[in-house]
This record gives C-alpha cells, structure tokens and sequence, in this order.
C-alpha cells in the first residue's frame, strides 16, 4: 500500500453549487481532518458492518501514522447527514466502499467519490450472494474490480496490500445541443411517459440511457454524458417492482456523480418511499402521473437560465491521439447531429430513402434507429417535404387489446385497427400541417386559405391538446374505450366508424389532400419505430401481428389517396426479425410489403464506420489500417486486432462501437496513448459480461425462467453436444417440455451455433436468423458451439482450433 506521502490529499474546496443548498455551498469547512482512508457500507446486514469495522481498527493497529475512519465517526446531529459525507470524501485519500448489497446510500458516496475523483476500493464479502446477481447486471464498477473477503484479518489484508488509482475523469467540453442527461427506468410506467413528454415539450433536447436498449451503463459512459451535461435526470422506481434494485442501484450511482460534479440534478423517485438517507433531501416523488411536469420544470428552467449565463470556453489540456478518439453514442437517438456527419449510407438505407421499401427489418442494435434518422434529416429540412417520426409505445396499444379488441371478432378486429391507424396517421398529418405550416402559408394566398380549412376541421380542442405523441396516442385508446363502453355491438362499417372517429373525418382527409396540392409538397415520409420496443423476442400475439398488419394496410390506403392527388406517401415501418419472420407466416399476401432487411455480414462496412467516426474526431485523413494501427495494436494473440475484436462481437454496429470504445476507455484509465493487447483483453471480458445480460434480460422477457439459461454454460468446453445442452438447460430450472423453446432461442439469438467438424461454426447471424438455412446439411443430433462474444463471461474452454 503506498505511504501516505505518495497519496496527495483532495483540495478541500467547497463546491461551487451543491443540489441541497440550491445555490453555492454553505457549509464553514475549517474543521475538517484528513484521513487515509474513509470507510462506506451499509448498516445491514450488520454481521458485514461488523467485519469492515473490525478490519478498520486492525488498519488502525497496524499503521499507527495514518488516520481511518468510517461514515460511523462522524459527528451528525444537528446537521444535514450528507453535509458531513460529503466533507469526508473530499478530505480523504482512499474510499472503502462495500457493495455487497446494492445499498443506495453507498451507491450514491461511491458515485460522488468518483465525480471528486477519489481513490476508490470496492469491496465484497465473497460469501454472501443475495445481490450477487443483481451486481452483475448493473455493472458499472468492473472498471474498478473489487476485492473479495471472508473475515476482518483477510479484508485488512486486502485494504493494505491494493494499489489503487483515482477514477480518470475527463475534461470535456459542455454539451449545449444536447445538455440534458436522462438515465430512464428499465419500466415505461406513466411517470416515465410523462417524463419524457415534458422533456419533448421543453425544446431542450437531451440524451438519455435506456436499459430496454442497453442492459449496462458503464461508469466511463456515465462519466462522460453526466461530465458534458448541464442537467442530470434519474428515474427510481417503486422497490416492489421486479428490477428496481438494479435499475435505482444505477440512478443512485449516477445521481451522486453528477452532484460531486455540481449539475443540476432531478432525482424523481415513484411512489411515497422511505428515502436513503443521503439524498432524502433532495429527492422528488410522485404517486400520480401529473406530478412529474412540476417537479421536471424547476431544472429545466435552471438548465435554461445556465446555458443564457454560461460564458463557458473550455481551456482544454492538449490531448493526445487516443483522448481525441471519440467514437460516438451507442444510441442513435443520443448523436442525431453527429451522425449526419458519419453516417455511412448503406444500401439498404439507399433502398429505403428512396421510398422503396415499407419495412425496415434487423435486431437490436443492427442500425435501424440510424437509418430512421437519417431517413428523417434528409428530408425534415425541404419544404417540399412533410416528414413524420412517429415512436409509440407498447403499453397503449396493450390497453387498446385488452379494453376493445378482446370482445370481438377476428375480422372486425382487422377493421377496428386498420381504421384506428388510419385516423392516427392522418391526424398526426394533420396536426403537423397546423402547428409548422401556418408562417409558411402567409407567402401564397391559395395556400393560406387551404390551410385554414384543415386548421378548422382539425379542430382547436383537438390542437390545443398537450403532449408528445404517446401521450395524444394514450388519450386516443382512452377515448376508444369509453366509446366502446356505449355501444351494444360493432359490426358494420358505419359502427367501426363512430368507435373509431366518433365523427366522419372524409373532410378533413379532402383538406389535408388539398393543401399537400395547394402548398406544393411533394411527398409524406411516416416514419414508424418502436412498435415492437416491449415485445418479448419469438413470443409475440397473434393481436401484435395483426397490429402492423392493419397499420401496413392503413398506410396502403393513405398513399393510394395521396398519390391519386399528385402527392407521394411513404410510410416506413421499423420492426424486428422475429416479428417480421410472424408477419410473412401470417400474412396471406406477402409481396404488397416490400422490406429492407439489415444483414452486417461485411467487415469492411464496419471498417468505414469506425473511419468516418475516427477522422471526425481527430481530424486525420487516411485509410482505415494507418488509422486504426495509429490508436490500437496491430494483434492480439496473433490475431489480427480489429479481426479480433469484430470476431467477438454479433455483427451488429452497436456491439462493434461499444467493444472499440470500451478498449479505448481502458487504455485511457490505465494513463496510455495506445490500445494494448492487454486492454483489448479486459474489454472483451467487460463487453462479453454486457452481452450476457442483455441476453439474460431478453431471454426474460420470454418466460422468467429463461434468465438463467445462459449462465447454466459456466465453464463448458465446445463443442457441447445435444445431450449436454439440454441438460444444462434443465438445470436452469427450465421444465422438459419448454426445453425445446428455450433451445430454439438460444440459436436464434446467437448464443448457440451448429459445430459442423473438423472447425466450422455456423451462427444465426450469418444467416440473417433464418434457422432453417443456418441447419441445411447438418444432422438432427449435431453438436452446438458458443459464440466467442460470450466466452469469456462463461469461461469457456474450447478443444479445436479456432
């Protein structure tokens, strides 16, 4: 352990804005003491306080010169509590963090630690495995690693003997196009829809995390959106839900990151809950939806007010190549502008922009949110041009199954739908038509008078309404609903359309006609994602399906009635393979639907990704090699290095960008100006961790007890066969006769492939999840392999060469 001379101590300076005081810092910090080390954790179970503390006083015993203490040494009455953690964290040279259990408080000092840039120590007691799991899916302290303990004597060791570096945090310039940071909740609850609708409403635009996209938030990604926000945002949700131990774990961890680093943060928690005491003070809660705006409000307003005073210029310290690199979100939706930049145009996205395709078909992850944006600002700036996104979400259209399509027949459900999108869609028309053309109509005298009329039909109640479009989406079910309530039976044309309008709207489609005709536009873009967002994988309704079919032959029936008056309709749907693979099964006129599927089977595609990307951010010209040799080593373990990488991931774009990144990100933390081979190596455990929860997660969603499928492989050799896997798939707890599902998805998503001999792995990817191709030629007892992206999490020995 380094002597205390070769540890500085923090600057014990107060902040400059602090969340509790709402203004500059106003605690006297002339009484503060330095320490060594400062001691974290949860006060139960107490049998693991105990422990720590007793490890303590063996320090103490040991290294007479140094000071230690723990949170229980501190002076607290007549204070708020935080204030006096807060002194100690910045007056210490090394923190003992416990996270044994996922304990809010401790998440929260850990977070602010780290955004003071602490010395941070992780701890575990290695035989206490309640939230063993759940510590695994949150992730955000592999960075660190952590020590492991058994007794008081072992952690003193431990503590001793651990050289430890502060959390590397970067210098970035704030983000003012985007400079809100939201950490969303892992459960679209109406709190979170409210959320976000006022976020939408506020005109600032904002970045966000999203666990349904990304099961893992690292902490170097953490770091880097709250370090270049002015904002920060966290959802906690009620503790009775499943997941709410991870998700507010995360919320806690980020929320006390962005508080160290003087932000201005919203904690807004669900439901009346017994607050962790450190940040009690602060947070926001809610039990009924509406809350949510005026709690969201203040920090907005604050948000704004700093971006009008900010005379921020950063002065950044010369940085060298690999702190240059910047290679962009994992989610599209989080870098619109930066992709406009380096956005490669596939053909597929070609396919698309040229209004050639309705569906947009690929995985997670496989660039479809991509090329709806860039679909979207291509043409959002022409005049000519009316452009639509659209991104519902899955719990309104679960309220319209259940409270009006049950009761009624198969084919009157079609009709229902098919008349439910199509006033959706022409609504929305419409509405975008009043609320963004009215300026423009002013300059051409036909064109204002074709605009008042559909202003006029559209209605000023319904104008007037407020919300994003999942809430306007919401209130349409309801209305349904309650319209459905007052009808006897819905049977004939006339009784869909009174359900559904609760007027004729013939008109109004006649003026929206008229003043695409009138204002000279030459084309509608709709463009549709998220449909199928909350949709468990291979296990979607028959009434899901018949959702997009419905809303394909609305969107038939809408461009047939623009294109008969000289207007060109394009609507473009997103959706998933597996639902796809539904729709084409179940749709008895399959050629009316022309899609586009992602295949990212090309290594040289993802090179030009990572070049554009690169030179963007460094601005260096060149090929990919001399880039991509002047930031990474040429090989790891004899294998050429980007081949490696790409060879450990599933092909998609997300994976490949978070692998490279997170290679980079340890280089960085490790103080290098190159990626080493030993850096490639430790993100690629990080990164296999990340892939087997989020396949953990999305096995989940199919059936509980598909989680710990995957987890059931620990330790196998490949190839493994039919008997042994199925095996392993029993003692995950999964019954006999749901063995072959849980089976079948396992190679859907890539997670098992056919080992065909003597060296030949076959995995769905390569055959654009179509499993009937992927299994020509091969027997019906063959071998199965596992994907090298997961290797390394399971520990898989391999006994050919690969």
């Amino acid at each position: 352990m380094p002597t205390p001379a070769s540890l500085p101590l923090l600057p014990i300076n107060p902040p400059a804005f602090c969340e509790y005081a709402g203004a500059a810092c106003d605690q006297n910090f002339e009484d503060v003491r330095s320490a060594d080390g400062f001691g974290v954790y949860a006060s139960d179970p107490p049998f693991i306080a105990d422990t720590i503390e007793a490890a303590v006083r063996r320090i103490k015993q040991q290294r007479t010169a140094e000071r230690w203490i723990t949170w229980k040494d501190l002076s607290i009455p007549g204070q708020i509590i935080f204030c006096k953690i807060c002194k100690a964290l910045r007056s210490t040279r090394r923190v003992l963090a416990d996270v044994t259990t996922l304990n809010p408080n401790v998440l929260f000092e850990i977070g602010y630690a780290i955004g003071l840039g602490a010395s941070i120590q992780p701890i575990r007691d290695r035989n206490y495995s309640r939230d063993e799991k759940a510590f695994e899916e949150l992730g955000m302290l592999d960075t660190f690693g952590y020590s492991t303990f058994e007794n008081s004597e072992d952690l003193a060791v431990q503590v001793v003997a651990r050289d430890i570096q502060p959390f590397p945090i970067q210098n970035l310039p704030l983000n003012r196009e985007q400079p809100i940071y939201l950490v969303r909740s892992h459960v679209q609850n109406e709190g979170m829809v409210r959320l976000m609708s006022a976020l939408k409403k506020s005109g600032l635009r904002f970045r966000s995390f999203d666990p349904k996209e990304t099961a893992r938030l690292s902490l170097h990604e953490a770091s880097k959106q709250v370090g270049t926000s002015f904002g920060v945002i966290v959802h906690m949700v009620a503790p009775e839900r499943n997941g709410s131990l991870v998700n507010n774990a995360r919320c806690a961890l980020v929320a006390g990151l962005a508080m160290a680093q003087e932000k201005r943060v919203l904690i807004l928690q669900e439901g009346n809950v017994k607050q962790p005491i450190d940040f009690r003070d602060v947070v926001k809660s809610y039990t009924i939806a509406s809350q949510v705006s005026d709690h969201v409000l203040p920090l907005i307003k604050s948000v704004v007010e700093e971006l009008q005073e900010s005379q921020f210029v950063a002065v950044a310290l010369p940085l060298n190549l690999l702190e240059k690199v910047d290679l962009g979100d994992f989610a599209a939706e989080n870098e619109i502008k930066g992709l406009s930049s380096y956005f490669v145009p596939t053909g597929e996205y070609n396919e698309a922009k040229r209004g050639h395709a309705r569906l947009v078909v690929g995985r997670k992850g496989a660039g479809k949110t991509a090329i709806f944006y860039g679909i979207r600002s291509t043409y959002k700036p022409s005049r000519a041009h009316l452009v639509l996104d659209l991104k519902p979400e899955g719990h309104q259209f679960t309220k319209l199954r259940e409270s009006v399509l049950e009761r009624l027949p198969p084919g009157v459900q079609q009709h229902v739908l098919t008349a439910f999108w199509n006033y959706l869609l022409l609504m929305e028309i419409a509405r975008k038509i009043v609320d963004e053309e009215s300026h423009v109509s002013y300059r051409y005298p036909p064109q204002r008078e074709a605009w008042r009329k559909v202003a006029e039909l559209f209605g000023e109640d319904a104008r007037s309404e407020q919300g994003d479009f999942s809430e306007r989406l919401l209130t349409l079910v309801d209305d349904i609903a309650i319209r459905r309530q007052q009808m006897a039976s819905i049977s004939s044309t006339a009784e869909i359309t009174q359900l559904v309008y609760g007027s004729d709207i013939r008109a109004l489609s006649d003026a929206v006609s008229l003043y695409m005709t009138t204002g000279r536009k030459e084309a509608i873009w709709l463009l549709i994602d998220n449909l199928d967002k909350s949709w468990p994988v291979q296990s979607a309704r028959t009434e899901d399906i018949l959702l997009i079919r419905s809303l394909l032959e609305a969107s038939r029936k809408l461009q047939r009635q623009f294109e008969s008056r000289g207007t060109e309709c394009h609507v473009i749907v997103f959706i998933r393979n597996d639902i796809y693979g539904h729709l084409v099964r179940e749709t008895p006129d399959r050629g009316k639907d022309s899609a586009v599927i992602l295949d990212w089977a090309d290594p040289e595609v993802f090179k030009e990704i990572l070049r554009r990307r690169i030179s963007r951010s460094t601005g260096l010209e060149g090929n990919f090699d001399s880039l991509w040799r002047a930031i990474f080593d040429s090989h790891v373990r004899g294998e050429e290095s980007f081949a490696y990488i790409l060879g450990r991931t599933l092909m998609r774009p997300r994976e490949v960008l978070r692998f490279c990144r997170t290679s980079i990100d340890m280089a960085l933390s490790r103080g290098r100006d190159k990626v080493s081979e030993a850096d490639i190596c430790q993100a690629e455990r990080q990164c296999s961790e990340d892939s087997l929860v989020d396949l953990s997660y999305e096995m989940k969603d199919v059936a509980e007890a598909f989680s710990e499928v995957p987890y059931a492989f620990h330790g196998c050799t490949v190839p493994i066969d039919n008997e042994d896997v199925r095996a392993r798939i029993g003692s995950a707890g999964v019954a006999l006769d749901e063995s072959d599902r849980a089976l079948g998805l396992l190679v859907w998503f890539g997670f098992l492939g056919y080992w065909v001999p003597p060296d030949v792995e076959r995995f769905s990817n390569q055959y654009q999840h179509d499993l009937r191709k992927m299994g020509s030629g091969i027997s019906g007892d063959h071998a199965y392999t596992i994907h090298p992206s997961f290797r390394a999490a399971l520990e898989i020995n391999s006994s050919y060469q690969q």
